[in-house]
């Protein structure tokens, strides 16, 4: 099989997964670990953090994260802000950006008023 695939598009070069997977893993101090039984298990473990220095995702006072303290100042500033020019103020893709937005409005802490194109966010705790 790995001859056949070796022969097509599909594939580098045989052999040199596992060492270029770890060398890279190295050079960005992520932790990894290769598992081999009846079948073949690669855990890593990411080290990213966001600009301010807390894990991503880590709560960092109110319970709120450090991107979703980000997204209310900025809406704050424009209630019509839309998701895409959040990410890019936040610097988050627009995915993490909704999925925040969500969060914020279980938590009770947003609103949407109106509909998406047209309606505007308001702040309902801080």
């Amino acid at each position: 099989m790995v001859d056949l695939l070796a022969r097509t598009d599909f594939m580098e070069k045989a052999g040199t997964g596992i060492q270029r997977v770890t060398d890279a893993c190295i050079k960005n101090n992520n932790k990894i670990n290769f598992e081999f039984s009846d079948s073949f298990w690669v855990t890593m473990h990411s080290n990213v953090t966001d600009e301010d220095g807390e894990k991503v995702g880590e709560k960092v006072g109110d319970n709120l994260t450090a991107n979703q303290k980000k997204i209310i100042d900025a809406i704050k500033n424009n209630n019509s802000v839309s998701a895409k020019k959040l990410a890019s103020k936040v610097g988050i893709s627009q995915r993490k950006v909704e999925e925040n937005l969500a969060k914020l409005k279980l938590m009770g802490i947003l609103k949407r008023i109106g509909p998406a194109k047209g309606g505007h966010w308001q702040v309902i705790q801080q």
